[in-house]
């Protein structure tokens, strides 16, 4: 007990939240894969009505047409290895597709020309063995994979991830055997770090009391589960901070290294620029000294250094304006809010699409609002960030994935940390966020598309 309280209480924090939060996902995801051993879906792909089913616990797939005799029949999990149709109740083997006791007994479903890795995409990487922790390779954390496994140019599209999360996980593979285990790892130990520098961060910013709650909120965000996944936010959050660290302590060169690194980490990084180049400004003889350009210069070419690699994969569009393999393009960030607004005033559009909007009317609320209750710089990046964040809009999903990206607007949660003063608001936002957080995990494990 002597040495716990010997540690710095932000590292005692981190690791106590870091621990609850934990154990509080590998119970849900136990759940989940104990009640719901099989992801099944009744949905139209390319005109064929097909059946679509994963099978948690061993991350077999199949795809099957699911109209006989000219009826479309609807599916539902029926054990582990079964599923059963709502018109008739008969029992079918999922990995023959044939119906093995009630009205439909000996009938075999016809496969579909749809394979099943273009609906759960692992992208030729290894598929981890273990059911739990397999729950948490999904989409991105595939492609990061497959990168480390095999280097870019393997996979069509793998240049739009950038490269020092993969680097990072081959560089680990030796010690774990497994590049999706490795990635998890990384995230794992990329969340705790942040948390611990989050704390101080915050601190700094109002009390103790406030700090802890606004960590909280983060933590029960509805996305938050991506801090465990092989995903990139918890490490572009590590390296966002200890950029900032590094300007409030005029290391300029060690500033631009961090800002470097985020960039190469998510493109987003940029956005660290604006306050690195604002806080320069305010020193004085103004770029008088190396260390001011050498810092500057190093992120710019981190950002070089990214287009270059896009070089080496694309013969067109290095510079991302139009990207039609994914539908997307660079448009002003207002026209990517308008074309949520659209979709959502003409009634197709779904849940996901809904949470999007709300979440980005939300942290724009919160950047506004509270503009003068923390440092300038910090608000720069958050403004910046959104910016960035909304200028590549997906003609499929608008305002893609801003549920997650979300998660690295740290300040703002500082933000809704002092509306949580009070205990209704207090109340309404844990409520919202943990119901949420619950059901887009759930989805995430059971391959539904959240961000």
């Amino acid at each position: 007990m002597q040495r716990w309280t010997a540690v710095d209480k932000a590292w005692r924090f981190a690791i106590i939240v870091f621990l609850a939060l934990r154990i509080f996902y590998a119970l849900w995801s136990w759940l989940i894969l104990t009640v719901q051993p099989l992801a099944v879906q009744n949905t139209d792909l390319s005109g064929e009505p097909v059946l679509t089913v994963f099978n948690l616990q061993s991350s077999q797939a199949h795809i099957y047409l699911r109209e006989i005799n000219g009826q479309n029949l609807m599916f539902r999990a029926a054990g582990i290895n079964t599923v059963t149709d709502l018109q008739t109740s008969s029992i079918w083997d999922i990995s023959t597709g044939t119906a093995l006791e009630g009205y439909f007994k000996g009938i075999r479903l016809a496969h579909s020309n749809i394979t099943p890795s273009e609906i759960f995409p692992y992208h030729n990487a290894k598929v981890y063995p273990i059911g739990w922790l397999a729950l948490w390779q999904r989409f991105d954390a595939n492609w990061y994979t497959v990168i480390a496994e095999t280097g870019y140019g393997s996979i069509r599209g793998d240049i739009h991830f950038p490269p020092i999360f993969p680097l990072l996980i081959r560089i680990l593979m030796p010690l774990f055997g497994n590049a999706f285990l490795a990635g998890l790892f990384i995230s794992h130990l990329a969340t705790l770090y942040a948390l611990k520098l989050l704390f101080d961060v915050l601190c700094e910013w109002g009390e103790e009391r406030l700090a802890k709650r606004a960590i909280l909120f983060m933590l029960v965000f509805p996305t938050s589960f991506f801090l465990f996944s092989a995903y990139t936010e918890s490490l572009f959050m590590v390296a966002a901070l200890l950029s900032f660290k590094q300007m409030k302590e005029h290391h300029w060169a060690w500033s631009g290294f961090w800002v470097f690194c985020a960039i190469l980490t998510r493109l987003q990084g940029i956005a660290l620029i604006i306050p690195m180049a604002y806080l320069i400004c305010l020193e004085r003889p103004f770029l008088r000294k190396p260390s001011y350009w050498f810092g500057l210069a190093i992120p710019i070419l981190g950002g070089i250094f990214y287009l270059f690699l896009r070089s080496r994969q694309v013969t067109r569009d290095i510079v991302p304006f139009m990207e039609i393999d994914l539908h997307a393009r660079l448009v002003p960030p207002w026209e990517n809010y308008w074309y949520a607004l659209q979709t959502l005033a003409s009634a197709k559009f779904t849940l996901v699409d809904f949470l999007n909007w709300a979440v980005v009317t939300l942290f724009i609320v919160l950047l506004v609002s509270g503009w003068h209750r923390i440092p300038l710089e910090y608000n720069l990046y958050s403004a910046v960030s959104l910016m960035i964040l909304l200028i590549r809009i997906v003609e499929t999903q608008p305002l893609n994935s801003m549920l997650r990206y979300s998660l690295t607007l740290f300040p703002s949660f500082f933000i809704l940390g002092l509306a949580g003063e009070n205990l209704w608001i207090r109340r309404l936002i844990l409520y919202t966020f943990i119901s949420l957080n619950l059901y887009l995990s759930a989805q995430f494990f059971l391959w539904g598309w959240v961000a």
